[in-house]
Formats: structure tokens, C-alpha cells, sequence
């Protein structure tokens, strides 16, 4: 057997080198071995020593070079630096104090950040134990009050499933026998769903509907307030790393919405981000063609529900989208087929100009488009208010006063004044709104919550940048049918302020502005027209000041005119802030606002 042979002799030899490999490398393994335990030692002495242990260890700082601004924020600071500047520029106005004082107070409330970090802020705490969650001490409306709502439900349509078109009442019953009837634990992302629902639900009632349901004024305000606050805290128990699972996206969708609410504006952001991920993850934006199954509908109406919240709140802070449109597969609503609901055809038209508001922060906003020659700013604007205008939708107008804004104006270099397109949107957005408010809301066709609805989809989940514009063509032109205009959408805001806490910090916001404008114009015309009928007349108060009397010139100030350079620093570019203020610093306007 001269093979078997070989092979012997072959194994043989094989076997001789690596032992004799195996006696080489024996010394240099041993001392390695002797300087890896002693490193690994010392390593563990020095980390007992110096090290916390992990119950102790203190909280991840978080880097606050940059949150973001909303475009709100960036336009308020920015007309209001030059409005002060140009104030400075014109000693012969004599302004008073009050018209002062008003100016420094709102640049303190931009300006100035919170010392503290807010106590409503999301940061989610990991934790997977169902016991350590909590969330059973929390306070909730009493089963029987539950089973009513429910009942009620099943009845009569509640609006709910008109604003939420991802649920169904067969979906929240579901939920709620979970956690109100628990036979295991539930899950926090439930938890959020079930108090979402039920708040919802209790706002929607009428007065007969509150005495079917056997519930008093004092029970349901406290309900009102407790649910909220359950949401707050079940959002701050999410784990960091959650699976993309469709109940933990329908929560955070919600528990987003309520943040805008609320007017924590930051938070908002990092939720709708967080659910974007998700969806991303679990695939929704490739669900490919379009199928009749029930649970593939609601996919695809979740999935561009967070997609148009998500383009309208990056838009408003100055961020890149989560979503982008090259990478989606899913085809886009058609109605009635994926909902039936009256707000269906608005959830489509907000999707059309939230494409396109992707399109105006890539193209306009971004750091990429800052850096190009103003040219071809010029001209991606005008390309897209082309678009704009395609899509016919009268609440697309205020995106248009945004993108017209890039477009400097061709007479006036005064940092206040913009391009004619950009007022010409501007004054017709303020305008649409101020009529929807004269024909549905002053004469009471819609209820105090349903126009509280309206603003909230109008120019909270949207940058509303029409009323700075104004606002600064009535410092530039002292134009008083604009400053009519401000007014009047002040006016527009005040049931809805007493509803809701971000309306009311829009609402001191505006008010702020435009007594402001009624200041700066009522001193204007005095300096303009001194000796002029009627003219000392004018209250120089700018808290008592109508904006109805005297002679007014709508030549532009040339003696308040700045320079080019201040005209590119203060309202050509979209000033993000990086590494320039304190992160608190740039959080929403709207957070920022004082609350009285």
C-alpha cells in the first residue's frame, strides 16, 4: 500500500512543523499573555477606582451646537434686529420709550434661552422591565366612563377617525381592553395610544353628549389635563432602541401631534423623526403595488401622514427631511378608497405641498443652497413657485410667500422690504385666512376646537412666514392697509389662544409685532408730517394706538435704508446659528415665547 505509505509520512511531517511551530510561538504567547493580564488589571483598579458604577452612571450629555430654528424664529429675529437697527439709524424719529421698551422685550423673548432644560422635553429613558415602567400608578377616567365613550363611539362618528385615519374604533377598543381589562402587561406604546384616543374622544364631546356619557365640567377639565401628561411621561419611558412594530409608530405619530400641541416644538421634531426611522424600517415607503387589504390601507395612509408632517416640520426648523422622495416605492392616496373621512382630501393636498416643500428646503433653505450665487437662488425660486402655483391649493400660498422671499426686491434695499411676488403671497395668505375667519368662525358655523384645528394644520404644523413679510413691508412703506391686515389676524387668534397653548404664544407673538408696527407708524407720520391736520392728534402709546388717523406716505424710508451687506446678513440667508447659540437658544420660537 505505497499510497497508504505516503500519506503516513506526509501526516507525519505536517505534524513535526507545527509542533515545532507551536514551541516558537509558546515564549512570545506567554509574555503577551503576562502584559495583557497586567494591563487588564490595571485597567480594571483604575475603573473601580475612578468609574461609577452603572445604577450611578450620570446622563449622556447631549451636544448643544445646533437644535434648529423655525422658520418663524429665524424670520422674528431677523426683522427684528433690523427694525432696531434701523431705529438706531434714524435719531430724528424720536422714538419713545414705550415703542422702545416693546422692541427690547420681544428680543429678549427671541433671543434669550431657558436656563433649565424643559421638564416636557422627550428624552426617552431605556428600560424593557414592564414593571418598572409606571405607568399603572399613573391616573386614568374610570372604566365606566370608558365603556360609555366607547358605546357613544360605536353609535355616532367621533372626529377622531377623521384626523387619525390610521385608527378605527374596533382598533382603540382593542387597546383599551388591554389596559383598562390587563390580563398581561401592556406595552407603553398602547399606554400612549389608549390616553391619546381617550383624550380625543372627550374633546369631542357636545353638551347633550357630556350628560349622555354622565360626566360634570370639573371631572372632564381634570381629564383633559391628566391625559396629556400621561403621554408625556410614557413617551419618556420608550426605550431608545424600540422595534419598528406599526403600534409603536402609531404612537409616536400621535404622541407628535400632541407635542405640537402642547407647543413643544423640539420634541415634536425628535418624535416625528424617530416614527419616520421606524416606518423607514419597517418598510412602509416600498409596500409596492396597491392592494385592497385593510391592514396594507392603513399602512400606507400612516406612512404619508408621517411623511407630510415630517417635510412640514423640517421645513420649519431648518432641517433635511427623514423621508426622501427618491426612495419611495408606495403609491401615493387615492380616495376614497384609503379613507373615506371629510379631512381625506386635505391629508392629500397636504402631501402634494409637502413634496414640494422638501423640494423648497433642498433647493433654497439647505447649507448646500446657501452657498450658491444668488442667480441661481433666483431662479430655483422662481421654478418652484411655478410648481406652487400648479397645485392650486389655497393653503399652498404661504409656501409661496417662503419661496418668493428668496427673490430680493428690484427698488428698495431696505432690510425690511421684500420682493412685490413675495408681498403680493404674503398679503393673500393673511388674507384667506382672515376670511375663513369672517365666514366660519365669527359667525359660529364651526365650533371654538374646530378652528383651533384649522390654525394647528395652517400655521403650526407649517411655517407661516406670511406675516412677517407684512410686517415688514408696513416698517418699510408704512403702509396702513397691511397693518390693517395684522390686525386683523391677531383678531383671528384669540379664541383659539384660550384653547390652546401654542396658538396662545402665536398669538402673543403676532400681537407683539404688530402694536410694534402701530408704534413705529403712528411715529413716522408725526416725523413725516408735523404740521399736517390731525397729525399731533396720533397717540404716540403704542399699546392705545388704532392705526386709523393722519396722513401716511408710502415712500420707502430712505433715511432708515441699510446697506447690501446688512440686507444679505439679515434676511438673504437663512442664519441657522450653527455653533453661535446655546442649544436651548434654538428651539422653536413658539417654545421660546413667554407664556402671559
Amino acid at each position: 500500500m505505497k499510497i497508504s505509505n505516503l500519506h503516513e509520512q506526509t501526516i507525519a511531517q505536517l505534524q513535526a512543523k507545527v509542533d515545532q511551530l507551536s514551541e516558537s510561538l509558546k515564549p512570545r504567547s506567554e509574555n503577551t499573555n503576562a502584559v495583557g493580564s497586567a494591563a487588564t488589571a490595571s485597567s480594571a483598579a483604575t475603573d473601580a477606582q475612578s468609574a461609577p458604577s452603572r445604577r450611578q452612571s450620570p446622563p449622556i450629555e447631549r451636544d448643544g451646537s445646533f437644535e434648529g430654528d423655525s422658520s418663524f424664529m429665524t424670520h422674528s429675529k431677523q426683522a427684528t434686529r433690523a427694525f432696531k437697527a434701523s431705529l438706531a439709524a434714524t435719531p430724528q424719529l424720536n422714538v419713545d420709550e414705550a415703542l422702545s421698551d416693546a422692541v427690547a422685550n420681544l428680543q429678549q423673548a427671541l433671543e434669550s434661552g431657558h436656563t433649565e432644560p424643559s421638564t416636557s422635553s422627550y428624552s426617552a429613558e431605556s428600560t424593557n422591565d414592564d414593571e418598572s415602567h409606571g405607568l399603572s400608578s399613573l391616573p386614568l377616567p374610570p372604566s365606566s366612563l370608558v365603556l360609555k365613550l366607547l358605546k357613544r363611539a360605536k353609535v355616532e362618528h367621533q372626529r377622531i377617525f377623521d384626523e387619525q385615519p390610521s385608527l378605527d374604533l374596533t382598533t382603540v377598543i382593542g387597546y383599551c381592553q388591554k389596559v383598562f381589562f390587563a390580563i398581561e402587561p401592556y406595552s407603553i406604546a398602547a399606554f400612549i395610544i389608549v390616553n391619546t384616543s381617550l383624550l380625543f374622544l372627550l374633546r369631542g364631546l357636545t353638551d347633550q353628549a357630556k350628560l349622555e356619557v354622565q360626566i360634570c365640567r370639573a371631572d372632564l377639565i381634570h381629564y383633559l389635563e391628566v391625559l396629556p401628561q400621561n403621554v408625556d411621561f410614557a413617551v419618556r419611558k420608550l426605550p431608545l432602541v424600540a422595534a419598528h412594530s406599526m403600534e409603536n409608530i402609531t404612537a409616536l405619530h400621535l404622541a407628535c401631534g400632541l407635542a405640537v400641541e402642547s407647543s413643544i416644538q423640539a420634541s415634536a421634531w425628535d418624535l416625528i423623526s424617530t416614527a419616520a426611522r421606524m416606518a423607514l424600517s419597517a418598510g412602509l415607503h416600498r409596500l409596492g403595488r396597491r392592494s385592497s387589504d385593510n391592514e396594507q390601507r392603513i399602512k400606507r395612509v400612516t406612512f404619508w401622514s408621517i411623511y407630510a408632517m415630517d417635510r412640514s416640520m423640517a421645513l420649519s426648523f431648518g432641517r433635511a427631511p427623514n423621508i426622501q422622495d427618491y426612495d419611495i416605492q408606495t403609491d401615493r392616496l387615492t380616495l376614497p378608497e384609503d379613507t373615506d373621512s371629510p379631512t381625506g382630501p386635505m391629508l392629500a393636498c397636504w402631501v402634494d405641498v409637502a413634496e414640494l416643500q422638501g423640494q423648497t428646503y433642498h433647493q433654497l433653505y439647505s447649507a448646500h443652497a446657501q452657498n450658491q450665487p444668488l442667480e441661481s437662488k433666483v431662479a430655483a425660486a422662481k421654478q418652484l413657485a411655478a410648481r406652487c402655483l400648479e397645485l392650486q391649493r389655497d393653503f399652498q400660498v404661504s409656501l409661496l410667500a417662503m419661496i418668493y422671499r428668496m427673490v430680493p426686491p428690484i427698488e428698495s434695499d431696505h432690510p425690511l422690504q421684500f420682493g412685490r411676488d413675495c408681498i403680493l403671497s404674503a398679503r393673500a395668505a393673511l388674507k384667506s385666512h382672515n376670511e375663513g375667519w369672517s365666514k366660519v368662525g365669527a359667525t359660529g358655523k364651526i365650533s371654538d376646537d374646530d378652528w383651533r384645528v384649522f390654525i394647528h394644520w395652517s400655521t403650526l404644523f407649517s411655517p407661516f412666514v406670511p406675516f412677517i413679510c407684512v410686517f415688514g413691508n408696513v416698517i418699510a412703506q408704512c403702509d396702513l392697509q397691511d397693518l390693517a391686515l395684522l390686525g386683523e389676524f391677531v383678531s383671528t387668534l384669540q379664541s383659539a389662544a384660550e384653547q390652546s397653548h401654542s396658538i396662545k404664544k402665536l398669538h402673543y407673538a403676532c400681537n407683539s409685532f404688530h402694536q410694534i408696527a402701530k408704534a413705529f407708524v403712528a411715529r413716522r407720520s408725526q416725523h413725516l408730517h408735523p404740521s399736517a391736520t390731525g397729525a399731533n392728534n396720533i397717540s404716540t402709546d403704542w399699546q392705545a394706538f388704532d392705526g386709523t388717523s393722519g396722513e401716511y406716505s408710502s415712500q420707502s424710508l430712505s433715511d432708515t435704508q441699510l446697506s447690501q451687506q446688512d440686507w444679505d446678513s439679515m434676511l438673504s440667508e437663512w442664519d441657522l446659528g450653527l455653533g453661535t447659540l446655546d442649544a436651548r437658544q434654538m428651539s422653536s420660537f413658539l417654545d421660546l415665547l413667554p407664556n402671559d
